[in-house]
């Protein structure tokens, strides 16, 4: 059969079949299928002539759409390298010479652009794998994660530090410090740029989880060889949170914040080098806003909705923080009561003393014991390290007072006058002051056996 028809077969298909003959005698006679006869004459019945018509929308993507608004789907994909459709139609939106003039879809967005290769889109994802112990509840867990050395036009270098929700699927923090010589030879994060980040972020929500969850950090860890914990899981012990590690070549159990990690980068400094770092944190700062309060996120609970209105909980601290009355929160004998549950194990040195808590913090056991292996333990009553021999746990062989494990030590923060401000008095004792303080005004005398008394 012949795939397209002429202009006078068509005339004569509608002249036959108005002197009788059926649309299938025609169809076998002209080698036409009956379907096609049937339309044109149909079609001339009905006034609409025998000529092709083609109505179709306009040839090539989006080119429905006005040309403003392809031109800003490329300019936006360009000077940000990383952005996906979801957050280019999100920006689209808010362009005030876009406004009146329709938005294409996500989908429409991205067929758009894999039209190039440099913009293909990727393959899709495998699934996650099985974790052991995760949280149920939002502010229950934080994680946090690092990018060191990420190089500026001007040749600077900077760190970037990202904290994320995995219940509450939200950026709960991301900050930007310059890199150190140090960072830049080990390829380590400082502890105290750790702690201002988590700092910031208590700070921000108000709030102090219940644990915070890491990589192997040397910093952040103890090293396999000490076992004796770091500084930075000893000032988490003293605010109530929990250090977690994760598991040695297992980088997928922090996934949430490796993935929110590489999107608050791609869509905040990607593109954006040739800013300083002030202006780059503005940005950054800019991006976890709109992140976490505008852009649907693709998080599973969120189903496409923003994380803050998906999870409005995240609003509500879980333990609620005052940055100024941080060593109020700090309970320094939750710490001891920690350190009290650890034994170490050490080998005594040939001058009688051994290590613990540091590669500069040596303890005197006593040359006699030279070349023994010794058990430690803590003793939180007064405060001292008690040595036990390894064949013998019960017996004690010396206590030695514990160094470098103050509140000034493990907080790094000084206490009133040279610290932070006056701490908030708990009620209990701030009751007793208060009745102190008012039967001073009745009899000194009783004020002051009260006062003996609380």
């Amino acid at each position: 059969m012949s795939s397209q028809t002429k202009l006078e077969q068509r005339q004569e298909f509608y002249n036959r079949h108005q002197r009788g003959e059926t649309y299938q005698a025609i169809a076998s006679d002209t080698g036409m299928s009956p379907e096609c006869v049937r339309y044109w004459c149909r079609r001339q019945r009905d006034g609409g002539g025998f000529h092709t018509q083609r109505r179709g929308r306009p040839v090539g993507l989006l080119k429905q759409f006005d040309a403003l608004v392809r031109y800003c789907v490329l300019r936006l994909r360009l000077r940000h390298p990383r952005w996906g459709p979801r957050s280019i139609q999100a920006n689209l939106k808010k362009r005030l010479a876009l406004r009146g003039l329709a938005v294409p879809s996500q989908a429409s967005i991205g067929r758009y652009l894999h039209q190039w290769t440099r913009f293909h889109r990727r393959g899709k994802k495998k699934p996650p794998p099985i974790r052991p112990q995760q949280p149920t509840a939002v502010h229950q867990r934080w994680q946090i994660d690092f990018k060191v050395a990420i190089k500026l036009q001007d040749g600077s270098q900077v760190d970037l530090h990202t904290v994320r929700d995995p219940v509450g699927e939200a950026c709960i923090g991301a900050i930007l410090y310059p890199t150190g010589k140090a960072t830049v030879l080990t390829g380590r994060v400082p502890m105290e740029a750790v702690r201002t980040t988590l700092r910031i972020c208590f700070s921000r929500w108000k709030t102090l989880p219940e644990e915070v969850q890491t990589d192997g950090e040397t910093c952040l860890s103890p090293s396999r060889e000490d076992s004796f914990p770091s500084l930075f899981t000893l000032w988490l012990k003293g605010l109530g949170i929990q250090h977690l590690l994760t598991r040695p070549g297992k980088p997928t159990d922090n996934a949430e914040v490796e993935r929110c990690h590489r999107t608050v980068n791609d869509y905040a400094i990607v593109g954006n080098e040739n800013h300083s770092l002030p202006h780059l944190q503005a940005l950054l700062d800019q991006a976890v806003f709109e992140l976490n309060y505008e852009l649907p996120s693709r998080a599973e609970e969120c189903a496409g909705r923003p994380p803050i209105q998906a999870h409005p909980e995240l609003l509500h601290p879980r333990r609620s923080f005052r940055p100024e009355q941080e060593l109020a929160h700090f309970d320094i004998k939750r710490m001891d009561a920690y350190l009290a549950s650890l034994v170490w194990r050490r080998k005594v040195s040939q001058t009688g003393q051994i290590c613990i808590g540091g590669s500069h913090h040596y303890y005197t056991v006593g040359r006699a014991y030279a070349q023994c292996e010794v058990l430690v333990r803590f003793d939180p009553v007064d405060r001292h390290f008690v040595f036990y021999a390894a064949n013998a746990p019960e017996q004690e062989l010396v206590r030695r007072s514990a160094r470098r494990l103050n509140v000034e030590d493990i907080s790094g923060l000084a206490t009133f006058p040279q610290g932070l401000l006056p701490q908030q008095i708990p009620l209990p004792l701030l009751e007793r002051v208060s009745c102190y303080l008012f039967s001073a005004t009745l009899n000194p005398g009783l004020a002051l056996a009260a006062m003996r008394v609380a």
